[in-house]
């Protein structure tokens, strides 16, 4: 047997139970333990004298290690071959034994209400439910099963727009199950409609008393909070019963969507302690906050409203000149050109300056009376980038003595660029 041989049935065997308990606690197995866990895997019965046979053909082989334990009893632990062996074995063992659970996993569809959930009496208001960490604004999710048999979700909004979520058919009958909890009204059809009620006679629809879904706008509205103190955006209140008030739907706001009601409520609070506000710098936490807004149903348009009512941290004049004399250096690094910036930039914002300088003058002036240190493992002639940068800064006049004084790497004639 080599290494580039391929492991029996019970080589398999051995190796999948190898690599799951090296995965939990690495170290050797008593052979009599990989037997008797065999045995407890359904399998067919292995005899230990098969087995010691087979590990001794796997040590041969480079993938095992014999040992013995002070009682004498014989151990084996996989080398490092045995692993890399071993591994692909477990996933596929692994993912096996997940399609045979789901293969015979039962769900029932929710498609019988237990329970009132309705926190309104009026038919077709917009609710929000997390689907896979993504929250999805509906009033009615249908379970669709095409002629082909394939299965999708179908979420329709009160303005008639639906959207699809593919999957198999146990992950759509869990999507369904939280449209239910989440109090959105759910239905199974035979194949995808273009309209809402395509497919089914006009009929007035149930009325029901409110319930749960008053806590599904809760929770979104809480998740909501959470996320956006994770960007250090703090203010409003996820127990503030004026708040929740003021998010959930009530007779003058049903017919506003979440996100607007949310918007309306920052409003309101500018101004007080309630207001939403960050230590942060629009410029560093703006983009980011508009992708997590996103997330939670925001328009693009709403998510820049949205941020205009923080209340964020103002940057001086110095710290915005700061920032741009980093990006600066941080562009000549990423372009092999260094210098000794820390002395560079606290001269450059030395309280010692002239009336109304800027910056921009003062890198000039001072790169024309001192090298500071400028260096390059490049030549001059493939550092031309850099200094068309630093000249885009402080003139090609100043770029081009700056080059003069600048320790370049030797060229391929061994003189001094």
């Amino acid at each position: 047997m080599t290494q580039a041989r391929r492991p029996s049935p019970l080589q398999r065997r051995v190796l999948i139970v190898l690599a799951a308990l090296d995965a939990k606690r690495p170290g050797p197995v008593a052979t009599r333990d990989i037997e008797r866990l065999l045995a407890q895997g359904g399998d067919a019965p292995v005899y230990g004298p098969n087995l010691r046979a087979s590990c001794r053909r796997m040590e041969a082989a480079g993938w095992l290690r014999t040992l013995r334990a002070q009682n004498l009893q014989l151990a084996v632990e996989l080398t490092d071959a045995g692993r890399a062996q071993a591994a692909p074995l477990l996933v596929d063992e692994q993912a096996r034994m997940l399609a045979e659970q789901r293969a015979t996993a039962i769900r029932v569809l929710p498609l019988v209400r237990i329970k009132p959930v309705y926190e309104s009496d009026t038919f077709g208001d917009d609710r929000p439910v997390e689907l896979d960490g993504r929250w999805h604004m509906a009033y009615r999710g249908d379970y669709v099963i095409r002629l082909d048999g394939t299965t999708c979700l179908q979420l329709w909004s009160s303005a008639g727009q639906v959207t699809r979520q593919e999957g198999d058919p146990l992950q759509v009958a869990e999507w369904l199950q939280a449209c239910h909890d989440a109090g959105i009204d759910i239905r199974l059809q035979i194949n995808e409609s273009t309209a809402p009620e395509q497919g089914t006679p006009v009929l007035k629809h149930a009325e029901f008393p409110g319930g749960q879904a008053s806590s599904t706008t809760e929770i979104w509205y809480q998740h909501l909070l959470r996320a956006l103190r994770q960007y250090d955006v703090q203010g409003l209140s996820a127990t503030n019963p004026e708040h929740l008030k003021a998010v959930k739907p009530g007779r003058r706001n049903k017919e506003q969507p979440l996100q607007e009601r949310f918007l309306a409520l920052a409003e309101a609070v500018e101004g007080t302690s309630d207001a939403l506000r960050s230590d942060r710098y629009e410029e560093d936490a703006g983009p980011l906050l508009t992708d997590m807004l996103t997330r939670f149903g925001f328009t693009p348009d709403q998510a820049s409203r949205l941020i205009r009512f923080i209340r964020w941290t103002l940057m001086s004049q110095e710290e915005y000149d700061r920032r741009e004399l980093n990006s600066l250096l941080d562009e000549l690094e990423q372009r092999q050109l260094y210098c000794n910036r820390e002395q560079l930039t606290e001269i450059v914002f030395s309280p010692v300056r002239k009336p109304g300088e800027s910056w921009t003058e003062r890198l000039q002036w001072l790169l024309m009376t001192d090298g500071f240190g400028f260096c390059s493992p490049l030549s001059r002639e493939a550092a031309t980038r850099a200094l068309d940068i630093l000249a885009g800064y402080t003139g090609r006049e100043v770029a081009e003595h700056l080059a003069t004084v600048t320790v370049w790497n030797h060229d391929s004639a061994g003189t001094q660029s």
